[in-house]
């Protein structure tokens, strides 16, 4: 576990004091892909669900609006307490949170009617090991819904976006291609069984601000954009203030 105990500590340390910033981001408190994960996910009244890497809770927010009880896990405690005040803001009595690393989940076997995971799981440091632990705490027949950015299939254009999203934010792990994201899921035992995909545009100035980064690496990452050549300004829709993040959902069962 010594990799995944490096990348614990440091995401604790980097996200431990950045919890407002989200709870004000556009981006995080709605959109497109956050209809689409409660759509696919469907939390019922008589449900348990989890929301795996819930940060600032947005997401659980809404799976505590619809399920008998929510379930907010993230390895980050100081972005739980922003979740407890956008629970307490909204009256939501019905959701729990929990600090542990998505590799380790303390439940039991098949504690969960379904599992929600959205802009998570690009920082686990063994997403396969996470996606493992999602199968073990489902039960049969429960629902797993994944929402994250993906890297193109072309190599110079996943290593453009991953590179761009580490010199941002040093606990980014990897934005896998949409097959790789699939193929991660499968192979911990659950079965893909739809696809959504958009994409997410991005003010670079706030996106830079959000994660706190230090100058030199923030104009190292102004300046990868500003020089990136034409098929990667393509690909992202590079202007001179923003970009877009290529955004899948998916659906699985156990």
């Amino acid at each position: 576990m010594g990799k995944v105990d490096d990348r614990l500590r440091e995401t604790r340390r980097h996200w431990q004091t950045a919890a407002e910033a989200y709870l004000s981001s556009p981006t995080h408190a709605a959109g497109e892909d956050l209809d689409q994960v409660i759509a696919y996910l469907d939390p019922r009244p008589d449900e348990a669900v989890l929301d795996l890497g819930c940060g600032v809770g947005h997401t659980l927010r809404r799976i505590a609006q619809r399920a008998r009880l929510a379930v907010g896990a993230d390895a980050t405690p100081g972005m739980l307490e922003g979740a407890r005040t956008l629970l307490a803001r909204d009256g939501l009595a019905n959701a729990l949170l929990v600090v542990t690393p998505a590799e380790a989940l303390p439940f039991l076997d098949g504690a969960f009617d379904a599992v929600a995971c959205r802009v998570a799981a690009h920082h686990f440091a063994d997403a396969g090991a996470a996606f493992r632990e999602v199968r073990r705490v489902l039960r049969p027949g429960g629902r797993f819904v994944l929402s994250d950015s993906y890297a193109p299939d072309d190599e110079s254009l996943d290593r453009f976006i991953n590179t761009l999203e580490t010199v941002r934010d040093p606990t980014h792990v990897r934005e896998h291609t949409v097959q790789g994201w699939r193929d991660l899921i499968e192979s911990s035992g659950m079965r893909v069984t739809d696809e959504t995909r958009g994409t997410w545009r991005v003010e670079v100035e706030p996106w830079l601000a959000r994660s706190r980064t230090p100058e030199a690496e923030a104009r190292r990452a102004r300046e990868m954009l500003r020089a990136a050549p034409p098929p990667t300004r393509t690909a992202f829709a590079i202007d001179d203030a923003s970009f877009q993040l290529l955004k899948v959902v998916l659906r699985a069962v156990r």
